[in-house]
């Protein structure tokens, strides 16, 4: 899908408008915005596993937007929360500010900087495998992530870097006084929609190199060769023995023809 598209989806018509206006209001409202977590999340599973749309889906089933909005929670506090944890202990430990202390707390808030930035980077590739195999567990799956990762490299960078620029620009544009204000509160849900569609483009990427299930292909038709009609000898011919050649009747040239008749009349 063209980025071009993908980008002015939440804006193409009064419908779309509508939806992303809703899932903007609900994405700013504790807990409630579990909701809009999950319906991003749906919106990808369905870009990977069912034909690609570019409008966004009706609000419905809230029930099951808000179990995926949890597990989505979940997940991301299962990622970050090793980098939180480190750079937490990092920070308590450069307050005393003694020599060997400020030491270990820098190097444990630059290691958990680290981390945090990997787990940034791989959590949308456990997104997608959850969203194609709707198994939570491999959401952890952190082999077969690093795999994927590898096998796509380039789709999956090329995408995560077109986020990343994006909530940067989307940031920036949100610290403007008043007009500012007014973007912020659409940013994050627009952030989580652009992701659904743009990782779902890389999950059926990585469902046709896995599956052969997409791209769907057409059979090509076989060129059908000629043929040429086989005769088949008939029986009198057949039952003729090999090397022997049947005589055929040559026509009577005009002398013979005369000769005939004078023998006839004498």
């Amino acid at each position: 899908m063209e980025l071009k598209k993908v980008l002015a989806i939440p804006f193409k018509d009064k419908d779309n408008l509508i939806r992303f206006f809703i899932g903007g209001l609900l994405d700013i409202l504790p807990i409630i915005n579990l909701l809009s977590s999950g319906y991003a999340f749906l919106l990808m599973q369905n870009q990977i596993l069912k034909e690609p749309v570019e409008d966004l889906p009706e609000w419905n089933n809230w029930g099951t937007l808000f179990k995926y909005g949890l597990l989505t929670f979940i997940a991301s506090l299962g990622y970050v929360i090793i980098p939180l944890i480190v750079i937490g202990l990092g920070t308590a430990a450069l307050y005393p500010q003694v020599g060997i202390l400020s030491f270990i707390g820098v190097t444990l808030i630059v290691v958990g900087a680290i981390f945090m930035l990997a787990a940034i980077f791989f959590y949308p590739m456990g997104l997608i495998l959850f969203a194609i195999e709707d198994e939570f567990s491999v959401v952890f799956s952190f082999f077969r992530i690093i795999e994927l990762i590898t096998k796509h490299f380039f789709s999956y960078i090329k995408v995560f870097l077109i986020i990343f620029v994006m909530a940067i620009i989307l940031g920036l544009l949100s610290n403007i006084p008043l007009v500012g204000w007014i973007i912020g509160v659409f940013v994050g849900f627009y952030l989580l929609v652009e992701t659904a569609f743009l990782m779902g483009d890389v999950g059926r990427e990585i469902v046709a190199a896995e599956t052969g299930e997409y791209p769907v292909s057409e059979a090509q038709p076989q060129e059908t060769q000629p043929t040429t009609p086989v005769t088949t000898p008939s029986p009198e011919k057949a039952s003729e023995p090999a090397g022997e050649t049947t005589e055929e009747a040559k026509p009577e040239t005009t002398e013979e023809a005369l000769k005939t008749e004078e023998e006839k009349k004498d």
